[in-house]
């Protein structure tokens, strides 16, 4: 079996090393919607931002398309409801769906056609997120 191209390798070992020199330390607990959120950031990420005027808004998405994709999307300002980590970072959750079954243009544009409010869909909360800056770039990843 090749590890290095099974669905668990690594494909940088020096992201380990890097996690291991940055790791998450600050955290938050809140309440999204009826579940806990545990919200965790890196020293680099609270640096950044200390730095901010406004509030940064971190959205976890759950696409649905051809298959299904986590993503971190980070925006200054948004029309959906937010909730409040501390007074510099915002967070929201929404399953969405696509607007066709596209390989291309999943890979390409990831388009929106509506939010995805499924039973199935609904009870895939997230249950934690962490942040990092790094290289000018917010970074993020869920966990259900």
């Amino acid at each position: 079996m090749n590890l290095r191209d099974s669905y668990f390798a690594i494909p940088n070992p020096l992201i380990i090393i890097d996690r291991w020199f940055n790791p998450c330390k600050r955290s938050n607990n809140i309440k999204l919607g009826n579940e806990s959120l545990n919200v965790s950031w890196t020293h680099r990420a609270e640096h950044a931002l200390e730095l901010r005027d406004k509030p940064l808004i971190a959205e976890m998405q759950l696409y649905f398309s051809c298959m299904v994709k986590k993503r971190v999307l980070f925006h200054n300002e948004t029309e959906f409801e937010t909730v409040a980590v501390n007074e510099k970072l915002q967070v929201l959750f929404r399953p969405v769906q696509s607007q066709k079954c596209s390989p291309e243009e999943f890979a390409q544009n990831h388009p929106v056609k509506q939010e995805f409010k499924t039973s199935r869909a609904i009870k895939m909360k997230p249950k934690s997120l962490e942040i990092d800056f790094k290289n000018g770039q917010w970074i993020g990843s869920y966990y259900i």
